[in-house]
């Protein structure tokens, strides 16, 4: 979406007091704040929007129970965003004063997320095209000037990240030449995330396989650390996910570019986890399964028979961390969020994108990632099957499929 002048993106927010956080007054409002009939007119009074009708749609959800949850809403022609916070959740939440009374949702333009500094710079061409032409010369050593410049925001989850393209006209200020250049920008809302992942950045960009092609990677332009904004150069190629196929019908299975895809993505997985790189920060199993705990316990406050299912996994998953130092792991630079939507697969090889997650860890970690995605996928096929053999069909495709990429890893 882009940033228009008149009316855009909004975010909400809904606090609530920690005598609301159990019960049913958190689970009461997060069902109302997912009823988009009843959503629609309190959001256009909220916003000062014409009585007239408007479709009102939820377009996407997270939501961590005792923490946030955070709605995307299309209302007519914009994109809202209302998130509701609990407890000590509330330091990155806009200030305004337009709210919804019933249900203290406060209301603001996300362009002005506080949690992101970047955010007003990247709505303001003029502001971004002396950014843009800052961080060119700095770190590029680029005589060039921007003329003008265009961003088009891509995703943007409040309080979190922005992600954007910026279209530049660059004018060298040696022959006069102009030129277009595009880049893609990443706004943080902490340093501790956009730092370390600009850093492994440059790491890898410098690494062997790198330089010789054997892994693509959307080379890192620059970072503000001001502003907490990180650029880099676009890479080209198909998303892996979508050469896999959605796969419905009577499609027996998935689209064969998928099937070599998988192969090409694990020999650059592979390349990553060989190339003996050493980042900063790690990203040890034990702590991400104390995060799950956590989640686990904050679900159960709201659906008491999932929590209890998922800490029964966290509970049987213990003894194996007792025994983790017996089993020799090794510690490789990883990706940390491995998953085909990560891979793109070119004509001139594979590239992986976003490093927001990396760190030093087993690489067990993220072929087992890759592959719990895939048997995701299959499960879902599993559930159509009853009575599709074409939906059977795609279920034993995905599973071959999973095969396929860890033989490729191993041989690799």
């Amino acid at each position: 979406m882009r940033f228009p002048g008149s009316g855009g993106v909004v975010m909400g927010t809904i606090h609530m007091n920690r005598a609301d956080f159990g019960g049913n007054v958190q689970r009461q409002r997060v069902e109302q704040a997912l009823h988009p009939r009843a959503m629609r007119p309190l959001l256009q009074v909220a916003l000062g929007a014409p009585n007239v009708p408007l479709s009102c749609r939820v377009l996407d959800v997270k939501y961590e129970p005792g923490e946030y949850c955070t709605v995307l809403y299309q209302l007519g022609a914009r994109s809202v965003i209302g998130t509701m916070s609990w407890g000590g959740s509330d330091e990155a939440m806009p200030r305004t004063d337009r709210e919804i009374p019933a249900l203290g949702m406060r209301v603001c333009s996300v362009e002005h997320d506080p949690a992101l500094p970047g955010l007003e710079i990247v709505r303001d061409p003029r502001a971004l095209a002396v950014t843009l032409s800052t961080a060119l010369s700095e770190h590029l050593g680029a005589a060039s000037r921007v003329l003008r410049c265009r961003a088009t925001v891509l995703r943007h989850r409040p309080g979190r990240r922005c992600t954007f393209r910026v279209d530049a006209w660059l004018r060298d200020v040696r022959s006069g030449e102009t030129r277009e250049q595009t880049l893609f920008g990443k706004l943080y809302h902490t340093s501790k995330k956009a730092a370390p992942a600009y850093r492994e950045m440059l790491l890898l960009a410098d690494s062997s396989a790198v330089r010789a092609g054997r892994l693509l990677l959307a080379r890192p332009v620059a970072y503000l650390p001001d502003s907490l904004m990180v650029l880099q150069e676009p890479v080209s190629g198909s998303p892996l996910d979508l050469l896999i196929g959605r796969m419905t019908g009577s499609a027996t299975a998935g689209d064969p570019r998928g099937w070599d895809g998988i192969a090409r993505a694990a020999a650059a997985l592979a390349e990553l986890h060989a190339g003996g790189l050493v980042a900063g920060r790690e990203r040890p199993i034990r702590s991400e399964v104390t995060r799950f705990g956590e989640r686990a316990a904050r679900i159960a406050g709201v659906d008491a028979g999932l929590g209890a299912r998922m800490n029964e996994l966290v509970l049987g998953l213990q003894p194996g961390l007792a025994r983790l130092p017996e089993w020799g792991a090794e510690l490789t630079l990883v990706h940390g969020d491995c998953k085909p939507s990560q891979f793109l697969i070119g004509v001139d090889g594979v590239a992986i994108l976003d490093f927001d997650h990396s760190g030093m860890s087993d690489p067990a970690n993220d072929v087992g990632t890759f592959l719990a995605t895939l048997r995701q996928l299959s499960i879902r096929q599993s559930l159509r099957a009853r009575g599709d053999p074409a939906a059977q069909a795609r279920s034993r495709w995905l599973r071959e499929l999973e095969n396929r990429f860890l033989e490729a890893y191993v041989v690799a």
